[in-house]
């Protein structure tokens, strides 16, 4: 369960920040270490596009869209059905 504390002042877009506590799973964590290796984004970051990127595809499909992924070069599409 998250826990919020009142915004503060940032230099965001935004125009603030929220600070919350989160606690993942030993995998949740290893993939947010990896994830941070390799597109070289601080944990914030991170987990900042993830919610956006989650929330998007979320939208996407409950709103009748579909999102397909090619795991590889010339491999068949895949339907994303859920998260």
């Amino acid at each position: 369960m998250a826990t919020q504390t009142p915004n503060r002042e940032s230099t965001t877009k935004q125009g603030h920040t929220v600070r919350v506590t989160v606690k993942l799973t030993e995998k949740a964590y290893r993939d947010l270490l990896k994830t941070v290796e390799l597109t070289d984004l601080n944990k914030t970051d991170t987990i900042n596009r993830a919610i956006r990127v989650h929330a998007w595809m979320t939208d996407v499909i409950e709103n009748g869209g579909n999102i397909y992924v090619e795991e590889k070069p010339g491999a068949d599409l895949l339907r994303v059905k859920t998260f």
